[in-house]
């Protein structure tokens, strides 16, 4: 994972003196995270918010690159049986790059409305705690799909919705992101041109 921030940050930085549009950091928070498809009625589910920190840059007025860090985690435990303490925790880690196609800026609203298609490293853990911590991890690569709507607020300031979705995975073999998992949910962020 460390190669791949490395490798990320020194074609950004290579890059840097050809970019011609503005480039921008942005923070985010949601519901974004792993989640059981057929959840038993027996466990309630905790979905801790998801933090997401990016950096883009906005080629033209219709297309950004981004690359980003991801965490999310959900809890899942047996509330009608207190006897059972079995706590499972499910969690992500992603580092990628996104391609952000968008329609620019709609009128002089401020407003545009754009798709995301993610390509991550990820790192997935999966802890069940029954008196002492059983941990099972994997290391991978997801595909991801979103779409948005961004406003920007001032020519620094913009401000983000979106849903994204997971739709291909590969190498996560201890996780059964086709039949048991589903990765998707909502995010809003705040971000800063310069």
């Amino acid at each position: 994972m460390k190669s791949i921030a490395t490798l990320s940050a020194i074609c950004l930085l290579a890059c840097a003196p050809t970019l011609a549009g503005p480039s921008y950091i942005y923070g985010g928070i949601g519901l974004l995270g792993p989640k059981l498809k057929d959840k038993p009625e027996h466990l309630t589910e905790n979905l801790t918010p998801n933090l997401t920190l990016g950096f883009g840059h906005d080629f033209n007025d219709y297309i950004a690159l981004e690359t980003f860090f991801n965490y999310s985690a959900t809890e899942y435990a047996n509330e009608w049986n207190r006897l059972d303490d079995t706590k499972h925790e499910m969690s992500l880690s992603q580092l990628g790059f996104s391609i952000i196609p968008s329609t620019g800026e709609i009128g002089h609203s401020g407003i545009k409305l754009y798709t995301r298609l993610n390509a991550s490293m990820v790192n997935a853990e999966m802890k069940t705690t029954q008196g002492y911590p059983i941990k099972n991890n994997d290391s991978g690569f997801m595909l991801d799909a979103g779409v948005g709507i961004q406003w920007n607020i001032s020519k620094r300031f913009m401000f983000r919705g979106e849903y994204i979705t997971n739709f291909a995975d590969s190498s996560l073999d201890n996780f059964d992101f086709e039949n048991s998992i589903t990765y998707e949910g909502i995010q809003l962020a705040l971000g800063y041109r310069f």
